[in-house]
């Protein structure tokens, strides 16, 4: 399947604020309804409504996922898949490490899939030597370690101190530490510096080109998620690239926040649900919430094919919200 990368880039660290129903937590991940959401506000602001219902029937895009410029290729991470990991006899003493894996580089997963067991719907994982640890959370292919030679930390979280001010009487009230993303550049020992940016995965449609690429123009700075008036969420530029991801197998694993159509329900293997709601933004905060959904998460082991759905999730009548649930996945057999 030919897919379109855009990469984000941010002078300095990327901050972001994505809200995991409260103001002193963020999510690890921005998923993929987060980014429609973002998007779509960027299309009304820029084009008007009557573009979007192209641009909400023909966009395939995946969530938001990490990846790293390094000085001679760039490294992109997804989630690590929802399948159990076996072992060597040998290695078992390294089980807990491999079942703390959050992300897991591309080039990773192509490799560890060849492993995979299609009887017990599990990976035997027979050689650990192709494959490195980056840090506890994130595995990468063995040539892709050899160019950096060391376990580095490039993400993680920083508490910033607000206060909240009560809506009618604007009294301030209480004082909280709310949690920030960030995604900091580093040097490693041997001087090679490495460069954190976020990504997605867009199925290229050349008819949707001429609505969204001045959408995305916007969307970079307009930002995505909370505390966007203060520079979270926004970005610098992007880049454009055209690559291919298996599109042969009766398997897949998920690579966007989805919502199965009823006839796709037997089709989930290995799956988490997350629990999605959230207040209603367009063009302006709108005060009241959306309809309380659930969604499977990124990463899942599902029988292709699986095209998930965009559903409604506005909790009036005169407003139509839209929350995005179609896939976009890696196949294989």
């Amino acid at each position: 399947m030919r897919v379109e990368i855009f990469k984000l880039f941010k002078e300095g660290p990327i901050l972001l604020h994505i809200g995991l129903r409260r103001m002193d937590r963020t999510s690890t991940i921005v998923h993929s309804d987060t980014l429609f959401s973002a998007l779509s506000n960027s299309l009304v602001k820029l084009l008007g409504e009557e573009k979007f219902k192209t641009f909400e029937e023909k966009l395939i895009i995946s969530s938001l996922f990490i990846g790293l410029r390094m000085p001679n290729f760039d490294i992109l991470f997804v989630p690590m898949p929802d399948i159990f990991i076996k072992l060597p006899r040998d290695k078992s003493d390294q089980h807990k490490r491999y079942k703390k894996i959050q992300w897991i580089s591309l080039k990773a997963l192509g490799k560890i899939l060849n492993f995979f067991d299609k009887e017990n719907l599990s990976i035997n994982l027979e050689n650990l030597d192709d494959f490195s640890f980056l840090n506890s959370k994130f595995l990468v292919a063995k040539e892709e370690f050899e160019e950096i030679k060391e376990e580095i930390d490039f993400i993680g979280t920083i508490l910033e101190p607000k206060v909240s001010v009560n809506r009618e009487s604007s009294v301030s009230e209480n004082l909280f530490f709310q949690e920030n993303l960030i995604l900091w550049p580093i040097k490693t020992s041997d001087n090679v510096e490495i460069r954190p940016f976020l990504y997605f995965f867009k199925k290229e449609e050349p008819n949707l080109d001429s609505i969204f690429i001045p959408v995305l123009n916007l969307f970079i700075e307009e930002g995505i998620g909370g505390e966007r008036s203060t520079g979270k969420g926004t970005f610098d530029y992007y880049e454009k690239e055209l690559t291919d991801l298996p599109d042969e197998g009766n398997l897949e694993i998920t690579l966007s926040l989805t919502t199965p159509m009823r006839e796709e329900v037997n089709n989930l293997i290995y799956y988490q649900i997350i629990k999605r709601d959230g207040f209603v933004f367009y063009n302006a905060p709108k005060g009241f919430r959306k309809k309380v959904h659930y969604k499977v998460k990124e990463g899942a082991l599902v029988k292709s094919p699986y095209i998930g759905e965009n559903i409604d999730v506005s909790p009036v009548e005169e407003l139509r919200v839209i929350s995005y649930g179609k896939n976009l996945g890696y196949k294989f057999s």
